[in-house]
Formats: structure tokens, sequence, C-alpha cells
């Protein structure tokens, strides 16, 4: 079955209203340290903390905190985000679309200035769950919908580098390599656990006092050896009941032993993602919270898939998946991440810049120069079948 049929199995939870699935929210005061909200995050299992800033959220995340030196003198106010909010009435849609935009696993939800609770990926990632239970949704494969080629860390790699690659690549999961085969996973939460003075951790300090000398440990020390794996021929449905029933955050996908790819809960909440109707599906997930932005995002990389359907006209659907790289001030550096589907292959393109229109349309101008090499090959006679590499 295609992305197009899920989703629309999915359109009446798209369109459901937040409060139905309003959990309790994770509050920090924005006077605690960094080593408080660790504690908080560690005791609640959870990845964001929510604080109230005089009308606004911001937010800090486990994978924020892998930045700070100085986690008893940092207060929160220096490296906290502020976020977008949900309100009650906000679909999960457009929860969906924060999330997976601003790289976050749940939203404050707001009432007269107020956070009365939160949606977070989980909870909706239960109710996909549960759709896919009660709907004909057919086979669906984890490689459908898995990130591919996900990246990786050495088991004999020291932690500074796991922190220095999860920070750069906006990610919390590593999977850890002995010999090229899996040998654990890494996450985001392994490393601030060290970042804590030894009398929070207990036994984990295996005896080390100093932070420095934690973070000199080997990853295979604290990586997670009890590694949750599908295979490439997995259900969505198998996948998801094992993240769901064993609390996980993630599924290593696997082919004979190797990592083929990586589903979080970033991959499932995107088959909410946002449709733009056309003959053929195309779908963005992570699109701008600027109305102006997101129109941009829209309507550019509909008319890029419309010019490659001329030339492809077996494309069967469109994907782009944009993702908040970094932000300064009201600056926002995005990764854009385009597969676009046919019968015969999946063609890919990938940019990382601060200007959504010139991104676009560099993408644009990358399939034009394929599409006139092709055009080339085919006046000179040539056998040779060019294929898009944007």
């Amino acid at each position: 079955m295609s992305i197009s049929a899920i989703y629309e199995n999915f359109k009446e939870l798209r369109n459901t209203e937040v409060q139905q699935y309003i959990e309790p929210p994770v509050i920090a005061d924005a006077n605690n340290s960094v080593s408080q909200i660790i504690a908080t995050l560690i005791d609640s299992n959870t990845n964001e903390a929510f604080i109230p800033l005089s009308g606004k959220v911001a937010a800090i995340s486990t994978r924020d905190i892998l930045g700070i030196r100085n986690i008893t003198s940092t207060r929160p106010s220096v490296f906290g985000k502020i976020i977008p909010t949900l309100n009650s009435d906000s679909t999960v849609a457009e929860g969906v679309r924060l999330m997976s935009l601003y790289r976050l696993r749940a939203l404050p939800v707001m009432d007269k200035g107020e956070i009365m609770g939160q949606v977070s990926a989980k909870r909706i990632i239960q109710e996909i769950r549960d759709a896919l239970l009660v709907t004909r949704t057919g086979r669906i494969s984890t490689s459908d919908i898995m990130t591919p080629r996900p990246a990786v860390i050495g088991k004999t790699d020291k932690i500074p580098s796991a922190k220095q690659l999860m920070k750069r690549r906006r990610i919390d999961h590593l999977p850890v390599l002995e010999d090229n085969r899996l040998a654990g996973i890494l996450t985001s939460k392994h490393i601030i656990q060290l970042m804590l003075p030894t009398e929070r951790i207990g036994r984990k300090s295996r005896g080390l006092d100093g932070t420095e000398d934690r973070y000199d440990v080997a990853i295979g020390g604290i990586a997670d050896k009890n590694v949750l794996t599908s295979n490439t021929y997995d259900t969505l449905q198998s996948l998801i009941d094992q993240i769901v029933s064993q609390h996980s955050t993630y599924s290593i996908i696997t082919a004979f032993g190797e990592v083929q790819g990586i589903i979080t809960y970033r991959d499932i909440i995107g088959l909410l993602g946002e449709r733009i109707e056309e003959e053929f599906p195309i779908y963005l997930i992570g699109l701008p919270d600027d109305p102006l932005d997101a129109e941009l995002a829209k309507s550019k990389f509909a008319n890029i898939v419309k010019l490659l359907k001329k030339v492809y006209p077996d494309i069967e659907e469109a994907r782009c998946r944009l993702k908040i790289k970094d932000i300064k001030g009201s600056r926002k550096r995005y990764e854009v991440d385009a597969n676009i589907i046919s019968t015969q292959r999946i063609d890919t393109y990938v940019n990382v810049g601060w200007d959504l229109a010139m991104m676009f349309d560099e993408m644009n101008d990358s399939i034009k120069k394929s599409l006139s090499h092709r055009k080339t090959k085919r006046q000179k006679g040539s056998s040779y079948r060019a294929r898009p590499k944007f």
C-alpha cells in the first residue's frame, strides 16, 4: 500500500483537536540550574521541559543540554529556545507539523497564557497504532518510512565525538557499531546522565568524579546493548506495536545484521504531514510556522515536481521534509530533504541553507540541468539513460 492510501486513512486523526490527547506537561523554573532540569528529564522519562517566560514558552531538550559546559551555574534562560504553542482547538496535523519543524517530541498547550498541558509525539503514535488496527491499510514496510543511512558511531569512540555528532545533526539516537555490525544504541539521555554529579548517578558513575573523566570512557561502556530492531520487510504495524509496547523512541532497521536505517517518532508522525492536492500526491512535512514561508515551500515544491513529471510520467508520489537545523535570532537555517518516488526508482535531493526560496530555486536548477543532460545524451544517439541526481 502507498503512503497516499495511509494518508487518507489518517484523515480523521489529522483533523482531531489536540484537547483529546492532552497530558500533564513537564515544567521547569527559569531559575532552575541545568543540573536540576537534567534530573527532572530523567525522572519523568521525557525529552523536553517547558519554561514559562512572560506569555511565551521556552523548551529545553536533552539534545540542547549536550552543549552546556557547566550544568550548575548555567541558567535555562541562556540556552532555552522560544517555541510555538498550541491551543486546545488546534488540530493534530498542526501539532505534528510544528513538532517536525522544530524537532520536538512534545508541544505545550496554552489556555489564557498559562500552560495547561502538552501533546506528545508518543501519544499521537499510540493513536496512529490504534488507527492502523481498525483500518484496512494493507502492507506497508518499515523501509517505506525509515530514514536511510543514519549517522552511526564506533564502539571504541569517546563521548565527545558522540556529543558533537548529535549536536551537528540534531539527532538523539546513534547506532553503535563494532566491525560494521550493530553493537548497541547511544541516546542523548545516556550522555546527560553522565553530566550529573556523582552522588546523583550513583553506581553509573563507575568511580569517576570529574565530568571530563566520565567523558573519557568508550561509548561501548554506556551504550544500551539491548537494541530494538526491525527488518526492512517488517510491517509498519508490527514496528509501531514494538515501539509502543516496549516504550521505545526508535527502532533500528537492519538487513543481514547491517544497519539500513532508523525509525524514530519523527518518521512515524510524518505520516500525518500535509498533502498538496495534485494529479498525484505531494506531501510536505515540517512546513514553516510562518504562513508566507509555508505557502512558498508548497508552491515551489509542487512546481518542481510538475516539471519533473513531464519527463518522468511514471512518478507516483513526492515527499519533502523540512527541518530546522539552527536558529539565530529571527533567522532559521533549514534542511530540505526531497524524495521523488516513481515505479522504477527513488530520487533524492538534500540541501541546507538560510534562504528557503533560494534553496528551492537551487533544487529547480539542479533538476533542469539533469533533464538537459538527458536530452543532450539522446541527441547524440547514446543508449545511456540518465537518471536524476538531484
